[in-house]
């Protein structure tokens, strides 16, 4: 059963991996950049053998605490990111559930982020190779500290696999989500500060993790070393009864979800038109009101402005650590550069549901000006106080023209370029109702590849009231500033139309290859 469950995992990735050659290209390179990190990972660990023993034991012990901990956390914050043997799915065949935890745990240790971890874990006999106790305890360490990896993340996902299809819980969770990513920007400063300040302290906070379940199998070579057999003895078995104590709550947990019957999500008991009533009856009235509808209750359209709060709070915080306050002049332009791609992926996001719209037979100019007119209504106002509130604290109002014609012009041209593009490309996004941070296989890279083609493309294009920015920032002479503002303004516009026009013939044109190419994507 473990060989067939293997097989079925690593089957479904290749399928994917098959559907689409930029798929398959991206996961080639993105296997390449894994790679490379790894080899980075592998020459410190060697590094850290010259260095001196209680360096290259404090890091072994915060790096492994920090490494369970991450494999604890994920399943619970980021559940849907790969299901491909979740309980859900599980649940119906007859599987015992000792036997089923032995297949799981075998092969979660052979997917992608276990294989990664066990070379990561593995290779950590790397910094003691001028001990040969180390050495040879290492591995062995190693292997208790993966599956104990393993082990946390399956027990998390086992005792909370009920939670998963309650509406509550995924909103609370994107909440969860939603906050560091907000506060990275502090996070990552107060971070650098917290180790620069208290790395004389990283040593005492390692040996407190090395007595708790997070750290202790990644200190037992340390302490070989270093001589301090007992402490590792009584490490080991704190390691051991912490794995013992996982596997028997995943069990139990499995057993309890195996035989739970699935809980449906009954989802939202809205009555009435909602959207529909706020938009015009016509054929454009009607896609920009289905596209509300999205915006409003779709977390994966939610997921994908995930970035934009975050631009302010970093210039903020750039602006009080660096004493310099360029970043909250580029707040609006930025919002507007992030803003612009978000039309790329809405098809994408559409499925096999496009079959109705193209069913309808509404035109593609209907279908491009009706998205762009949702997301327009909170766009622009939006890029709007981006920009004026910064210049108002500064007491820069005379810099509104330039920035704010600048974060039009890009965010109108960048709204035509993606009316195209959303009909040329499909970006690899999660299903309907999966969850907003799923990552099919090759979807970062290959939505990295198509992002970057709009981004180059709309700045192109965006040339002109860029270069007039310069020159008023430059020169300080208004007159470019007003000059921006209008050519931003108009070209945008001009340029929207035309993106609207083009994307809605090659929608018509290739509305039945869409349809087709989604089917494909979404297994149907």
């Amino acid at each position: 059963m473990v060989a067939h469950l293997l097989r079925l995992r690593w089957r479904v990735m290749l399928n994917g991996f098959t559907r689409s050659t930029w798929q398959l290209v991206a996961a080639i390179i993105g296997a390449l950049y894994g790679l490379g990190i790894l080899a980075f990972v592998v020459a410190g660990l060697v590094a850290l053998s010259f260095a001196p023993e209680g360096v290259a034991w404090t890091t072994a012990v915060l790096g492994g605490s920090v490494l369970v901990l991450g494999w604890v956390i994920v399943p619970l914050v980021l559940r849907g990111i790969d299901q491909t043997l979740s309980i859900e799915k599980l649940r119906s065949f007859p599987i015992p559930a000792g036997r089923l935890l032995v297949a799981l745990l075998i092969c979660g240790v052979l997917g992608i982020p276990g294989i990664v971890t066990a070379l990561a874990g593995v290779a950590t006999a790397l910094s003691w190779l001028r001990d040969p106790i180390a050495l040879i305890a290492a591995p062995f360490c190693a292997v208790v500290g993966v599956l104990t990896c393993v082990a946390a993340s399956r027990t998390v996902e086992s005792l909370t696999s009920s939670l998963g299809s309650k509406r509550r819980y995924r909103e609370l969770m994107g909440v969860l989500v939603f906050i560091p990513v907000i506060l990275a920007g502090p996070i990552l400063i107060a971070a650098g500060q917290g180790l620069a300040t208290f790395s004389a302290d990283l040593p005492t906070i390692a040996r407190t993790l090395s007595f708790t379940p997070l750290g202790a199998a990644w200190s037992i070579p340390g302490d070989l070393a270093a001589g301090r057999g007992l402490e590792a003895l009584a490490k080991a078995g704190i390691a051991l009864a912490t794995l013992a104590l996982l596997l028997l709550l995943w069990r139990r947990g499995l057993a309890s979800a195996l035989l739970a019957p699935p809980v449906a999500d009954t989802g939202s008991s809205a009555k009435g038109l909602g959207p529909f009533r706020w938009f015009p009856a016509t054929p454009t009235g009607a896609v920009a009101a289905r596209a509300a509808v999205y915006w409003l209750r779709d977390p994966r359209y939610g997921g994908s402005l995930i970035t934009v709060p975050l631009i302010p709070v970093m210039a903020v915080v750039l602006a009080i650590t660096t004493d310099s306050d360029w970043m909250l002049y580029a707040i609006g332009p930025a919002i507007a550069a992030l803003l612009m791609i978000t039309l790329t992926a809405e098809i994408s996001y559409d499925g096999t549901a496009f079959a109705a719209h193209l069913s309808t037979g509404v035109s593609g100019r209907a279908d491009r000006a009706g998205r762009v007119l949702t997301l327009s209504l909170f766009s622009v106002p939006l890029v709007v106080l981006a920009t004026v509130v910064p210049l108002i604290v500064l007491d820069r109002l005379d810099l509104v023209p330039v920035l704010l014609g600048l974060g039009l012009g890009i965010m109108l041209t960048g709204y035509g370029v993606s009316s195209v593009a959303s009909t040329r490309f499909l970006l690899p996004v999660p299903a309907a109702g999966e969850s907003p941070f799923k990552s099919p296989q090759g979807a970062t890279l290959t939505t990295a590849l198509i992002t970057y083609l709009v981004w180059i493309i709309a700045f192109a294009l965006a040339i002109p009231e860029i270069v007039l920015a310069i020159i008023a920032l430059v020169t300080g002479d208004m007159l470019f500033g007003w000059l921006t503002l209008a050519v931003g303004v108009v070209l945008g516009t001009v340029l929207l139309f035309v993106g609207i026009d083009r994307g809605g013939r090659s929608l018509d044109a290739r509305g039945p290859e869409l349809l087709s190419r989604l089917r494909r994507a979404n297994g149907a």
